[in-house]
């Protein structure tokens, strides 16, 4: 079975995908996923080329077959966002306000409307220097993120299966349906934060998912040396909670210097791509012949 990692955050901006993209250049042959389909950002520092791309459907849209409609309104009746709308007594649909429910076509004497499929996003498989890359962009307040993550999830899994490498996958933050997605089926979670309060509480909010999946987790608090203290608070929560702390990440100008360059931290080098090689190690060296290290 090819092991699946996920690298998640309570919140943005903690440093999660700076960390992934690390991990991508350290493992070497690997299968990589971006899974925050809303905001992907991955390929920002990730070189890479687009091999396919594909339109996803999240949603459907009402349509209105003109030649078959009687004006009836019974659609109108039974709308409960105001998407079907009369002009000149001739009933059509506001495909920006419809939600796809589905109830004008239960109601249309008629069989006048139909559900057709919606693009709600773009669901794309790209090649890295390391192996594969799968990731997508949701449309602008469009439905079906979670069912977007699932997709590149399975596209991430079978070219793992197919190539026998394992999988590096980039979170959404947060803890809703879109982490669901992003983290089940994977046997590990690192989960980064960051020194403050509001890091801590989401940082719990999401510990709590994986443990109610009951998969594996760490933790890494990344600008540690912003606040120490609150770092320490950190460890002591997570110790009793069973977690264990996996390492600190200083701050380090060298990330934006590798954001700027569009390459992972590591091509950059710094405290930072230090601390991330010995978090590597460590998570790679739970499950050795799943996790290989690259010579670095």
């Amino acid at each position: 079975m090819n092991y699946q990692l996920a690298v998640v955050s309570g919140k943005g901006g903690t440093g999660k995908t700076t960390v992934a993209a690390a991990f991508a250049d350290l493992a070497g042959a690997v299968v990589m996923a971006d899974c925050d389909v809303e905001a992907p950002n991955l390929h920002l520092v990730l070189p890479h080329e687009t091999l396919q791309a594909r339109d996803f459907s999240g949603n459907h849209v009402a349509t209105i077959e003109r030649d078959a409609c009687i004006d009836c309104g019974a659609c109108e009746s039974v709308c409960r966002f105001g998407a079907v709308h009369s002009q000149d007594g001739e009933y059509g649909i506001d495909s920006a306000t419809c939600e796809g429910c589905g109830a004008c076509t239960y109601v249309c004497p008629q069989d006048a409307v139909t559900l057709e499929p919606l693009r709600t996003g773009t669901l794309m498989l790209s090649q890295a220097a390391g192996g594969v890359f799968a990731h997508a962009e949701l449309a602008l307040a469009a439905d079906g993120s979670g069912k977007l993550v699932t997709q590149v999830r399975q596209l991430a899994s079978g070219e793992a299966r197919a190539s026998g490498r394992n999988v590096i996958i980039d979170g959404a933050p947060g803890m809703g349906c879109v982490v669901i997605s992003t983290i089940t089926g994977c046997q590990a979670v690192l989960a980064v934060t960051e020194p403050t309060q509001s890091g801590w509480h989401d940082l719990e909010r999401v510990l709590n998912v994986t443990e109610h999946f009951r998969i594996a987790s760490f933790v890494a608090v990344n600008k540690w040396d912003i606040s120490p203290e609150m770092t320490e608070e950190i460890e002591r929560r997570c110790a009793e909670r069973g977690v264990r702390v996996v390492g600190r990440i200083p701050w380090d100008p060298a990330v934006a210097e590798a954001m700027a360059r569009q390459l992972p931290v590591t091509r950059v080098g710094g405290p930072a791509a230090d601390a991330i090689r010995a978090i590597w190690a460590d998570i790679s060296a739970q499950r050795p012949r799943q996790l290989p290290l690259k010579e670095v």
